[in-house]
């Protein structure tokens, strides 16, 4: 019993002294990183460097066919304007014609003829008058027409006429307006200078037009 007696003191002192060794649970040591909050964030990670060449070889591929697409257009489109040229040249001439000059036939054809002339072969137009010229211009055009054909007719017997008739001079130059917007003009001559490189627009127009001979 005084064995049993000791072991209990033994043990009641043991604990009072473990007791006393811990601190309490508000007074326990606390780390840097408890104490700041700040400390238990990561480090700002940096982006790596952007590649020289981002795109994938799909997207460059894309682009060039869009580069190449659009020179493609860009071409055609000048090809377009330079080749309308002399038509557009000659439907802006055909407006500074009018019923007061008395050689309007030879005026009007005038431009006909040497619209043709940057398009078609020159020794292929230049020599061609009466019937062989109204055939020329009417097998110029896009689609049968009879009455384009029939007031280029009226147009052609105008310039043979001493005096013609005033009566004649819309139906006439409208012919002519039709004809240009109309005809199937040629891609393949070598140059497409316009209608003044006949000589229409050189100098005084009129003088020009007096000038022209009857079978133009």
């Amino acid at each position: 019993m005084q064995s049993s007696i000791l072991s209990t003191h033994f043990l009641s002192s043991f604990l009072s002294h473990f007791a006393q060794s811990v601190p309490p649970a508000n007074q326990m040591p606390v780390s840097p990183q408890q104490q700041d909050p700040l400390a238990q964030l990561r480090d700002i990670h940096v982006p790596t460097e952007v590649n020289i060449w981002p795109l994938d070889w799909g997207w460059w591929v894309a682009i060039a066919v869009v580069l190449l697409a659009l020179f493609c257009l860009y071409k055609a489109i000048t090809a377009h304007i330079r080749r309308n040229k002399a038509r557009k040249q000659a439907l802006a001439l055909l407006k500074s014609i009018s019923a007061q000059q008395s050689n309007w036939p030879v005026a009007l054809n005038s431009i006909l003829k040497r619209t043709a002339m940057s398009y078609y072969p020159t020794q292929q137009v230049a020599g061609l008058y009466g019937k062989q010229w109204q055939a020329f211009l009417t097998s110029a055009l896009k689609s049968s027409d009879s009455k384009l054909e029939s007031d280029l007719g009226l147009l052609v017997s105008n310039v043979y006429q001493a005096t013609p008739n005033p009566s004649d001079f819309e139906t006439c130059k409208g012919a002519v307006k039709n004809w240009l917007s109309k005809a199937k003009l040629p891609k393949n001559k070598g140059a497409y200078g316009g209608v003044n490189d006949g000589g229409l627009n050189d100098g005084n127009p009129h003088d020009k037009q007096a000038k022209e001979p009857h079978h133009a």
